[in-house]
């Protein structure tokens, strides 16, 4: 399990802790793997996940869509 440290929008970590955005899409440029941690800030907040699916159907070329659990989140 690996931890990545991932700079996001405010709107779109607005959307994921409203419960409205339930995956992301980013550069696989970290090997992302299920069960991995993802460390989500937009400067003022943060949210912890775990992934538990990927998959690169349809995506452009070296990028992934994962789906999410919610482990823990707050303000910086």
């Amino acid at each position: 399990m690996k931890r990545h440290h991932l700079k996001i929008k405010p709107d779109y970590l607005k959307a994921i802790l409203d419960g409205d955005k339930t995956f992301e899409i980013r550069k696989n440029d970290r090997d992302f793997q299920v069960g991995d941690r993802v460390h989500l800030y937009d400067g003022e907040r943060y949210l912890i996940i775990r992934i538990k699916y990927i998959t690169d159907f349809a995506q452009q070329e070296g990028y992934v869509v994962f789906s999410f659990d919610w482990i823990h989140g707050g303000v910086l």
